[in-house]
């Protein structure tokens, strides 16, 4: 079985590390900053296949739901990954009727319901709208702490993670990728695998290979702990919310906007209270929370907004926006064609040379 080399110990390639290195590979993952700490420690991490702009990324990350139940059972991570389904009224009026049509066209399992069902559900929500859109089998996951999880297991299989290790470039012999330039110094594999996000243009660009990336502001706020008051994840008009194992909340602005853009202000400090203002109106009986951590980062996102994933220019890249949704099946099939040369018919649409 062949070496493998991830660079990037974000949720992406640490499924992918751990998915080879349970196939039997040598894996060695290298970061500069810790496990998950990039935009997969600053994610709202819903994980969903509720918005997707093909019907192949609509399969894509519908597929990838059944994967992190599986995932799930088999890493054993309940606080890691909840899944107690999402209320969603983020747009109103023709839009969100749009939105339900589109759910059922696609088959994808919903419920509208009213507004004393969601009373029902949620009893410490104010002001419930007419019509939301239930959507029982999603979930949250802790990115930082599934990718954890992940890479003890790589660890506990003789894998290595060093995440002290800042990758400079990457190495060629002739027309072959045979490594990647540190500052430790050169480190070789049989296989190098990109998964670094919104830092992949600029890493890519030392092998001359072109992905050009339209990476978004973001931020994602934190309160501190309070008793359970909301049972599922929360996507209202102005704010998304959800409560963690722990009695956190972690909140956002919207769920599809680019975080700290040109629509929301640049002063993160008011932007925070703005978000908890919001939280205390939409549930009353968390007006004694406060704000404990604001995470901001870079969202990488492909500049047509699609994951990019596969074997391009001797190595193997992956990087995307809804990481956290796709990670476990992205992880899985990377391993298969990295390591068996197997072709994911599912990820055809989603190759990194269609931008060469």
């Amino acid at each position: 079985m062949s070496d493998v080399l991830v660079v990037g110990a974000g949720i992406i390639g640490a499924s992918i590390a751990y998915h080879c290195a349970k196939a039997g590979a040598k894996v060695h993952v290298v970061d500069n900053d810790g496990i998950g700490k990039g935009a997969s420690g600053k994610s709202f991490g819903w994980i969903n296949a509720s918005f997707a702009e093909s019907d192949a990324y609509f399969a894509l990350r519908h597929k990838a739901i059944d994967e992190h139940r599986a995932l799930a059972r088999e890493l054993d991570i309940d606080q890691t990954t909840q899944w107690n389904g999402c209320i969603w009224w983020e747009d109103e009026g023709n839009d969100f009727w749009d939105q339900a049509r589109e759910l059922t066209r696609r088959a994808y399992p919903h419920e509208i319901i009213e507004t004393d069902k969601i009373h029902q559900l949620e009893p410490n929500l104010a002001g419930p709208p007419a019509h939301a859109i239930l959507t029982k089998h999603e979930g949250a996951a802790n990115g930082t702490g599934l990718s954890n999880a992940l890479l003890a297991n790589v660890i506990a299989g003789d894998g290595k993670v060093s995440t002290d290790t800042k990758v400079l470039g990457i190495l060629r012999d002739g027309e072959n990728v045979v490594g990647v330039k540190t500052n430790k110094g050169d480190l070789f594999a049989d296989n190098i695998i990109i998964a670094v996000g919104a830092a992949s243009e600029t890493l890519l660009a030392t092998a001359e290979i072109n992905l050009p990336m339209d990476n978004q502001r973001g931020i994602i706020l934190q309160t501190t702990p309070t008793k359970p008051l909301i049972n599922h994840i929360i996507m209202s008009t102005d704010v998304h919310f959800r409560q963690d194992p722990d009695g956190r909340f972690t909140m956002g602005e919207i769920f599809s906007g680019g975080g700290l853009n040109d629509a929301i202000d640049k002063d993160v400090d008011a932007f925070a209270a703005r978000m908890l203002a919001r939280l205390h109106a939409r549930l009353p009986a968390a007006k004694d929370v406060e704000i404990s951590h604001i995470h901001q980062g870079l969202r990488p996102v492909p500049k047509d907004g699609f994951p990019a994933i596969g074997a391009i220019g001797g190595l193997y890249v992956a990087t995307m926006h809804s990481g956290i949704t796709l990670a476990p099946l992205v992880g899985k099939m990377a391993a298969q064609e990295i390591l068996h040369g197997h072709t994911e018919k599912m990820l055809a649409e989603f190759r990194p040379n269609r931008f060469a």
